[in-house]
């Protein structure tokens, strides 16, 4: 085992905020979605978009990005109001240009027709919106007009430019250019204009609003030319989002709040059709798009959906994670996920597909997973515990809870044990009910039961000791403390019951043989950093350990002085200050889990909510 390859990405959803709408974008030619979530830019393939690649340069949150025309360039702003402009040919993604488009968040970002100018919106001290050469930063213009944040900006498809912009002030501001300058404000809209687009002919704009309106502009003199209504007089029930043209510009679909997608004919301004999308708040609609033969829309889960317009159904939904993931089990060629609010998945390494366990699912974040047999047990911050059958995937059926504060807990599939290492007492559980507690004169941190499930391996949180027990019917004996080199973060027996692993505090790599008495296997692996996760193969030919420096190392336990494989930055991102007053495992140094599979693939999972697979050769 030489070298790797990344195998695939199982992308994270959209971070969305209620009530704000959420802009996706497209490539030239209609083939990528592009949208932000996290400290990622997302790109996937509209076809097939378990085909994707995430962007992580940036150094605050990206909010918005979008293609050149061109489509060899995509420009994506941050909250920190800095714009990156990276080539999309290379898996490099070479940075182009680099600079502060404004003094806060951007929400929005649009291109001339030529691909040599950018035009910013967002939030701001003294400007809120900017415009500049796409190589050189160089402003060409002043687009002024707005008192408050800028939702959205336009810009003409063809000459003469013009560029508009909606904001919370109520207001449309039509530019001219170039250079761009202010042409006049429009207020029909009676509440924040949430979304603006020009007509991909470039005749007209429309423009959506909280008012629930959606209103129709000439595209060169920015009169009303039209409204979409039905018989109410309004485009939706509820707050309107965001609205896309089809490529012909003679139809366009909006996004509401009022949990619908409507498709609207632009000549006579009536419904054509409406999809409704669900009766729950996650079914409100924050974005859409309309490219080529697809329709898009964003719900406030984040799950994005594939709508046919023709049947008015929704043919596919991509599902996911919003926030950061914490905990993974891998079984059977599928990864079982759960994540910071609390939201359990399943993905399909080989087709991406995911699904959502269902039930009464945990609602707040979950400390630890584990899989025995075919039931998942899990834990939540508030200790309480499911045991879920992976055959239906629907929780809360068989649930229990403890006294104490879960840190970490392992199983025994064969005799039913679960034991839970609580802030200093071990609990452990038969068959689901509570049999045993023991108290320690320590904080434990990290626990392993042996493949036979006689032996329980214990670490101390801050001290470099290993305390070992002797699990005997209900009930725990302790037998042996082992010094160590370094304290541990989590421990694993191998499959084959011959050695102990664990990750530590410091640098080193602990591997323990248990066939002598626990005596370290002398080796030369080490890491660069604090490592927080572990994990044998199936055949326990290969040891591995993830760090806070993004990277894993994976070791040959049979060539113990065999150098070890470092896959680099498996994750551009770990550190996380998320809720980290409320978190009983230190943030800073979040969950970060790596499992391997009967491949020997590592996985690897961090605070960017991505998923990445690596195959290793």
């Amino acid at each position: 085992m030489e070298n790797y390859s990344l195998k695939s990405i199982l992308a994270p959803l959209p971070v969305t905020t209620r009530g704000q709408n959420f802009h996706l974008q497209t490539d030239p030619k209609n083939e990528k979605l592009l949208y932000c979530s996290g400290p990622a830019v997302v790109v996937r393939d509209l076809a097939n978009p378990s085909e994707c690649y995430t962007y992580n340069e940036h150094s605050g949150t990206p909010t918005a990005a979008c293609f050149a025309p061109s489509g060899y360039y995509i420009c994506s702003g941050d909250t920190y109001g800095k714009v990156r402009v990276w080539d999309t040919t290379q898996e490099t993604h070479i940075i182009k240009y680099e600079g502060h488009g404004l003094g806060g968040p951007i929400k929005d970002i649009c291109w001339s027709p030529d691909s040599k100018r950018i035009l910013v919106a967002g939030s701001g001290r003294s400007s809120r919106t900017h415009c500049f050469l796409w190589d050189s930063g160089s402003s060409c213009g002043s687009l002024h007009g707005h008192s408050k944040d800028v939702n959205a900006i336009a810009h003409s498809p063809a000459r003469p430019f013009r560029a508009v912009t909606v904001s919370e002030d109520f207001h449309v501001a039509l530019h001219t250019g170039v250079p761009y300058k202010f042409e006049k404000n429009i207020t029909a809209h009676k509440n924040f204009v949430n979304c603006v687009r020009y007509s991909p002919t470039g005749a007209n704009f429309c423009t959506v609003s909280s008012d629930k309106r959606a209103l129709l502009f000439d595209g060169k003199t920015g009169e009303q030319i039209g409204e979409m209504k039905d018989e109410s007089g309004l485009a939706h029930k509820g707050g309107v989002m965001a609205l896309s043209y089809n490529v012909a510009g003679t139809q366009l679909i909006t996004a509401s709040a009022d949990k619908t997608v409507r498709l609207w004919d632009i000549e006579t301004g009536n419904c054509v059709s409406t999809v409704e999308m669900g009766d729950t708040i996650n079914d409100q609609q924050l974005g859409c798009l309309w490219a080529g033969e697809f329709a898009l829309s964003v719900s406030f889960s984040g799950d994005i959906n594939y709508i046919d317009l023709k049947s008015n159904s929704i043919t596919k939904v991509l599902k996911g994670h919003q926030k950061s993931i914490e905990t993974m089990e891998v079984k059977s060629g599928k990864i079982y996920t759960s994540s910071f609010e609390g939201r359990s998945s399943m993905y399909n390494v080989e087709s991406g597909d995911v699904e959502y366990f269902t039930g009464a699912i945990h609602k707040n974040k979950i400390l630890d997973t584990k899989i025995s047999g075919d039931t998942m047990i899990s834990v939540d911050i508030e200790n309480r515990i499911l045991r879920t059958p992976l055959s239906t995937c629907v929780m809360g059926e068989d649930s229990s809870s403890i006294s104490s504060n879960v840190t970490f807990f392992d199983v025994h599939s064969g005799s039913g044990t679960e034991i839970y290492s609580c802030n200093q007492e071990l609990v452990m559980f038969k068959d689901g009910n509570e049999v045993f507690k023991k108290e320690t004169s320590y904080e434990p941190n990290g626990c392993a039961i042996s493949p036979c499930g006689t032996i329980l391996a214990v670490g101390a949180k801050g001290d470099p000791k290993l305390f070992l027990y002797d699990i005997e019917g209900s009930s725990i004996v302790q037998r042996q403390e082992i010094n160590l080199s370094a304290a541990t973060t989590e421990i694993k027996f191998s499959p084959d019951g011959k050695f102990l692993g664990a990750a530590t505090v410091g640098r080193a790599i602990l591997l323990l043989d248990v066939e002598k008495s626990y005596k370290p296997v002398q080796h030369c692996w080490s890491t660069s950093s604090k490592s927080i996760s572990c994990s044998f193969s199936p055949d326990s030919s290969y040891f591995a350990v993830a760090g806070i420096d993004t990277n894993i190392v994976v070791c040959n336990t049979a060539k113990p002085m065999e150098s070890a494989l470092k896959i680099l930055r498996a994750h551009p991102l770990v550190l996380s200050t998320e809720c980290a007053g409320s978190m009983r495992k230190p943030l800073l140094q979040p969950d970060l889990t790596c499992k391997l599979d009967n491949t020997s693939s590592p996985f690897r999972i961090s605070d960017d909510r991505v998923c990445i697979v690596l195959r290793t050769d």
